[in-house]
């Protein structure tokens, strides 16, 4: 799940960093009331000055499909963010004051990169992401079983969490009393005050 700013001015824009359903569908199913803003459950951000940068890359390896690019100058208001991503031990908190279920149980499956997946699971034909076939759909993949049955986050209390979709991650941010960042806030933060560098230590 991207990082949380405190702030709720502005339009909430979602990543774009796994792959949809293949179909397209979002169940409507209600979710459990949620903390609400009113009840802030989530410490440790850390405050950015607002400023002007440029925002997403004319490289090669950039998708402009997914809005990576062109490069443009963007300019954001001063915010807060986590220095981390939402972690296992922060969602299991979450799950246990509200009873939450994720899309990936509910549905019963979720998509998992090819390399995690076990060699088992790889031979079974799982369905793959339309053209990310590196995403495998496994049953019985979500954020307590992040590779599928048999793997668990027992050992991976500060590890991000995974398989939570856009709606999850606003039912979390709902009762931490945060919300998600938008895609510009969160690339803003994340190049650490760097112009173009294609890496955290520069460009190659």
């Amino acid at each position: 799940m991207a990082v949380m700013s405190t702030t709720r001015d502005s339009d909430q824009t979602p990543s774009c960093c796994a792959p949809t359903r293949p179909d397209g569908h979002r169940d409507p199913a209600p979710r459990p009331a949620a903390g609400g803003p009113g009840r802030p459950r989530f410490g440790g951000l850390v405050a950015l000055p607002g400023g002007t940068f440029r925002m997403g890359t004319d490289d090669p390896d950039g998708f402009p499909a997914d809005g990576e690019g062109p490069v443009r100058e963007v300019t954001v208001r001063s915010f807060r963010i986590s220095a981390t991503t939402v972690t296992n031990a922060q969602f299991a908190a979450f799950v246990r004051d509200t009873g939450f279920r994720t899309d990936a149980e509910r549905y019963g499956w979720s998509f998992v990169f090819h390399l995690l997946v076990p060699p088992a699971l790889r031979r079974s034909g799982a369905p793959v992401a339309g053209p990310a076939p590196w995403w495998l759909g496994i049953a019985g993949a979500s954020w307590q079983a992040p590779e599928g049955p048999g793997s668990d986050v027992s050992q991976r209390s500060n590890h991000p969490v995974v398989h939570v979709s856009y709606d999850d991650a606003v039912a979390y941010c709902d009762w931490a009393g945060v919300r998600l960042p938008t895609e510009a806030e969160w690339e803003y933060a994340a190049r650490g005050g760097l112009d173009q560098a294609r890496f955290p230590w520069g460009r190659s």
